[in-house]
């Protein structure tokens, strides 16, 4: 089971948008559905091969039952493909938009969006080299059952006919204090950062998002790290992540959530102050 990007519930959103307007009920997040969705888009950039026929011979259908779809008394399925190669604006989510409005302008695409008979869908996309291009792929894998769903609700627990069996870290983020000047360029942030784990599980990633794209996050011994879309980091690694200052004076908002493995918590703010050097180390 996989639990959906921040560009894929964009595009989540840009299909319940255009289900609104005529009169469908809006589509809710499946992480099997999700799983096979992003395994399909992996294969065809690992393969470089667009097709709806997958690893094995697989069709779509195939491939939601395996990555443990229910489907159960009567079902249905659909699925969507389409990529590009990455342009306009740093990051992906203008990619993102591009492939969706492609979508809505083939009708069989158009048509499964649409379809009120459908009630959850799944959603991977990827990047990666495909055709000799910076490509963003995606997959859309839709879906109708009697059976039972594992409803992505972002990381809050697995929810199964109404029920929530765990939830996710939760973290807080002091205000973190830097300034363009020797000794003050940049702070730990574990060293800012407090958890809660209720459930006793210990985190296994951190995911990072800096959705102005001011990259204000570094990796000691990498360097700067570019988290417009959100990058995960290995809970290993975490001791070794800074918070530098920004080009100018004033305020950033980035943000950071927690996994233990199996569930991602909430998205936490954090707040940067960039200062100038005399007011950080208190210059009368």
């Amino acid at each position: 089971m996989s639990v959906a990007s921040n560009v894929e519930r964009m595009m989540l959103e840009l299909v319940n948008d255009e289900r609104a307007k005529v009169g469908a009920p809006p589509l809710k997040l499946e992480l099997n559905l999700n799983e096979s969705a992003e395994t399909h888009s992996d294969w065809m950039l690992d393969t470089d091969r667009f097709s709806h026929t997958g690893a094995g011979g697989s069709s779509a259908g195939e491939r939601m039952s395996d990555a443990g779809f229910d489907f159960d008394g009567s079902w249905r399925w659909a699925e969507n493909i389409a990529w590009q190669s990455e342009r306009g604006e740093r990051g992906i989510r203008d990619d993102v938009e591009d492939l969706h409005e492609s979508l809505m302008n083939s009708p069989g695409h158009r048509a499964n969006i649409l379809n009120p008979d459908l009630d959850v869908m799944g959603i991977g996309v990827e990047r990666g080299n495909f055709a000799g291009y910076d490509a963003v792929m995606v997959s859309q894998n839709f879906a109708s059952t009697g059976g039972s769903l594992d409803i992505d609700n972002g990381g809050q627990g697995v929810q199964s006919a109404s029920q929530t069996v765990d939830i996710g870290p939760s973290i807080t983020v002091d205000d973190i204090f830097v300034a363009r000047a020797r000794g003050a360029w940049r702070e730990k942030l574990a060293k800012h950062t407090e958890t809660d784990e209720s459930d006793g599980d210990t985190i296994a990633f951190y995911e990072i998002r800096d959705d102005e794209g001011h990259h204000n996050f570094r990796m000691r011994g990498e360097g700067v790290i570019d988290a417009t879309d959100g990058v995960i980091i290995a809970a290993d690694d975490f001791e070794r992540l800074r918070v530098r200052a920004d080009d100018h004076v004033g305020e950033t908002t980035v943000e950071m959530r927690a996994s233990d493995g199996e569930n991602w918590g909430d998205w936490a703010d954090i707040t940067v102050v960039t200062q100038s050097p005399d007011d950080y180390f208190g210059f009368a």
